[in-house]
């Protein structure tokens, strides 16, 4: 299916806070994704979601994108990963306990009495738009709440000035590559992995879904974001072509070694040595979490089996 927009990518850093920082257009994706009776929304941070309290270390805040507040209080944490990240979901958990800290920690600050606190605590949610696959199956949307595991009921709380209880957790994951036309989804949010896709939409978009679009018209951005997209497109081409001169560069070292070396007994050791330096740098990508081990044996030609010796 061809791009809507050629020269963009909806899933960057930039293009994701330019989007956000339109409330009206959080706030429609925030309704239809969690169905929440939110009449307005603010953005709260786009950049760091944290407080000075919070203690997470620095490592942990470098992917989170954004920060919505509803007019009910609620908090959603909007992210979006263009990599998988072995303990991405593992982060997800972090940054969501260390909000709700955040906001006990606000609370006891302003309220005197200790059940306005927890009257006032908010439900924290998060919606994760991903760019690689994480979960089996077909299924484009995974929506995660809180149930009782024999009745299925859901776990809920209120809210201060709430007219009834919401749900406790919600955790989303929109996975853009599961994708396909004719979806088995509420429409409402079927637009937003086209949206975040970059695919053509399959219904006529509404005025909401318009004025978000055209945040992604490189000719309504001013000279500075502008100059700040084009800036992080070339680190983004630069990080993967470094990956891939990386590995010609291991091979050819290995070559140069092994001619060092003596041609029949060097060469396969300057070979060798190369496929070593290659297979090092992935098994770092891997331990970073920038990677799967799945991803790097595929890189490799490796089973993951032969690849866990390394890791």
């Amino acid at each position: 299916m061809e791009e809507r927009h050629k020269n963009i990518k909806p899933t960057y850093d930039l293009v994701v806070k330019k989007v956000f920082r339109n409330e009206t257009v959080a706030l429609q994706f925030v309704k239809d994704i969690f169905e929440l009776p939110a009449k307005s929304a603010k953005l709260i941070e786009g950049n760091q979601i944290f407080t000075a309290n919070s203690n997470v270390e620095s490592d942990f805040n470098i992917a989170v994108d954004i920060l919505v507040e509803l007019d009910n209080h609620a908090q959603v944490i909007i992210e979006v990963q263009l990599a998988k990240q072995v303990f991405f979901i593992n982060r997800i958990w972090a940054y969501l306990c260390k909000q709700v800290n955040d906001n006990i920690e606000r609370l006891k600050q302003n309220e005197k009495e200790q059940l306005a606190i927890y009257k006032k605590l908010p439900p924290v949610y998060v919606v994760a738009i991903v760019d690689q696959n994480y979960f089996d199956g077909d299924e484009a949307i995974s929506t995660f709440l809180i149930k009782e595991e024999t009745r299925n009921t859901e776990l809920k709380m209120y809210v201060d000035n709430d007219t009834k209880d919401i749900p406790l957790l919600k955790i989303v994951f929109l996975e853009l590559k599961k994708y396909k036309e004719n979806l088995n989804n509420d429409y409402k949010k079927i637009r937003w992995l086209e949206f975040f896709g970059n695919k053509q939409y399959t219904s006529e978009p509404d005025d909401v879904i318009v004025q978000a679009d055209n945040l992604l018209n490189l000719r309504n951005w001013t000279k500075e974001e502008k100059r700040m997209y084009d800036e992080m497109t070339r680190q983004q081409d630069h990080y993967w072509a470094s990956l891939a001169y990386a590995q010609e560069e291991g091979r050819a070292e290995g070559m140069r070694l092994g001619i060092e070396q003596g041609i029949e007994r060097g060469i396969g050791l300057g070979i060798e040595q190369g496929r070593l330096n290659t297979i090092n740098m992935i098994a770092d990508l891997v331990k970073g979490g920038f990677l799967t081990k799945e991803m790097g044996a595929q890189k490799l030609n490796l089973s993951e089996e032969e690849f866990e010796t390394y890791l």
